[in-house]
This record gives C-alpha cells, sequence and structure tokens, in this order.
C-alpha cells in the first residue's frame, strides 16, 4: 500500500457567481521514500495540493489516505494533531524564529508536541536537546548550534529550516519553492543535502516548484495543468555541476539534464 494516496481529489473556489476548479480530480499515489517534484504554471494547483496534503486546507471532494489513515474520518482537532505529529514543511522564506538559536528553532517541533501530549507521553527536555543536536549535526551546522538566525547565511538559515522539519521523523516533507530565495550555488548545495537525506534516512520529499535544479535531482517529476495530472514521468537525476541552472524546454520534456526512465503518462 502506498505510504500516501489521493483519489479524485477537487479543491473547488466560488469566485462571484461561478467557480474555480483549483484541483480537478487528482488521482495520486507516493511511495515511502520518494523524492519528487510538482510543476506546473502558476495557477495549475501546485500549491493548493500542497496546502491540501498539508492539512492546512480541505478538499471539496475526494479521498486522501496517508500510511493507512483516511483524512476524511478525522476531526478538527485529530488533524491537527496529525498535521503537527507526522507532516513537516520546508517554506521558502524558512519562517525561523528570531529571537530563538539555531538547537532553539529545531527544538521547537518537539516542544509544541510534548507540551500537547503531557509529561506522561511526551518527550522530555534532554531528548529533546539529543534529537535536535543529532540533526544539526546532520546538516552540517554543529559549530552553529548556539547562533541566532540573524547569524547565519540564507543558505544555513535553510539548512536550520530542514533540520526542524526531519527532528521529529514526519510522514512526508512537504517543500514550497525551497530555494526561491538562494543563490544558485547554495540553492544546489542544499537541494544535494536533502537528496543525500533522503538516501541516508528515506525521508520522503514532495516539492512545490518552478527551479530546474530541483526537477534536475528529483527521481519523479508531476506536472500539473488547469488542475489536473497532465503527466506524471519517473526520471533518472542528472549530475549538474554544483549551482548550475540549466536552461531550455519545461521539465517534463525528458531532456536538458533529465533522463526518462519510463514514457509519461498522460491523463485525460
Amino acid at each position: 500500500m502506498a505510504m500516501l494516496s489521493l483519489e479524485k481529489v477537487t479543491r473547488i473556489y466560488k469566485k462571484g457567481e461561478g467557480e474555480v476548479r483549483a484541483l480537478d480530480g487528482i488521482d495520486l499515489s507516493v511511495e515511502a521514500g520518494e523524492f519528487l517534484a510538482v510543476v506546473g504554471p502558476s495557477g495549475s494547483g501546485k500549491t493548493t495540493l500542497l496546502n491540501i496534503l498539508g492539512c492546512l486546507d480541505s478538499p471539496t471532494g475526494g479521498r486522501i489516505v496517508y500510511d493507512g489513515t483516511d483524512l476524511h474520518s478525522l476531526g478538527e482537532a485529530e488533524l491537527s494533531a496529525y498535521r503537527r505529529d507526522r507532516i513537516s514543511f520546508i517554506f521558502q522564506s524558512y519562517n525561523l524564529v528570531p529571537v530563538l538559536t539555531v538547537r532553539e528553532n529545531v527544538e521547537l517541533p518537539l516542544v509544541i508536541e510534548a507540551r500537547a501530549k503531557g509529561k506522561k507521553e511526551g518527550l522530555k527536555d534532554a531528548q529533546i536537546k539529543a534529537l535536535a543536536l543529532e540533526m544539526i549535526e546532520a546538516v552540517g551546522l554543529s559549530d552553529k548550534a548556539d547562533r541566532f538566525p540573524r547569524e547565519l547565511s540564507g543558505g544555513q538559515e535553510q539548512r536550520v529550516a530542514i533540520a526542524r522539519a526531519l527532528v521529529k521523523r514526519p510522514l512526508v516533507v512537504l517543500a514550497d519553492e525551497p530555494t526561491a530565495n538562494l543563490d544558485s550555488r547554495t540553492a544546489g548545495e542544499v537541494l544535494d543535502l536533502m537528496r543525500d537525506i533522503n538516501l541516508r534516512m528515506g525521508t520522503t520529499f514532495l516539492f512545490s516548484t518552478h527551479d530546474r535544479l530541483v526537477m534536475e535531482r528529483a527521481r519523479r517529476i508531476v506536472t500539473l495543468h488547469d488542475g489536473r495530472i497532465a503527466t506524471d514521468t519517473a526520471v533518472a537525476p542528472a549530475s549538474p555541476g554544483p549551482g548550475t541552472r540549466a536552461s531550455g524546454p519545461a521539465a517534463d520534456s525528458g531532456s536538458d539534464g533529465i533522463r526518462a526512465t519510463k514514457s509519461s503518462k498522460r491523463i485525460s
């Protein structure tokens, strides 16, 4: 059984007397350990899809199942707890808390979870600190654990955001344009870090992106158009030089550093 599955998922917004079908019957299965990029032009439904997968928005229709749990069966409080405990996010703006150190920022998800669960079920302070330091080391920032975000470069801030996303061992990491605020070289380094974590830890990453650097490293590219899946293609990641941004045709063409390993599946 897939780690994540969507069946006929729709999201309809009212606009005046009409409606906008941001998602229009999405069927998608994601296996554990995938490194998947969702691409498409602005307005194609990428952000809506990520918001729904992150339990930040609810579908108008259809079914979403995470690891055997049908999200439709959860009440509002249960859904909030599921998002807190099982799903992590990486944003383009990092969203670090400026008055907290690197370690404290990485600890934050575990602290929130511990307070929600109470003293009997929640992690102890020493356990939280140990897990945070482990993740900070994993992203190569052990010497920055006591620094504040203002003392870091953009690439280092995004590494902290990655450590914070991973510290609770989520089912999936949802990354919304995570390289948008980084220069090409730094973006390549951050993406290589995420790819390495994906391979070493088996963490599932799902990106919403326009960035060719993400597409070049993805093992699967799903292209949205007008709220529907236009193509779903398994690819062999290229190995571009550090920070090299490719140019040329759209990512689903199978060229310019993206080699298709099976034919694109077009869904009408």
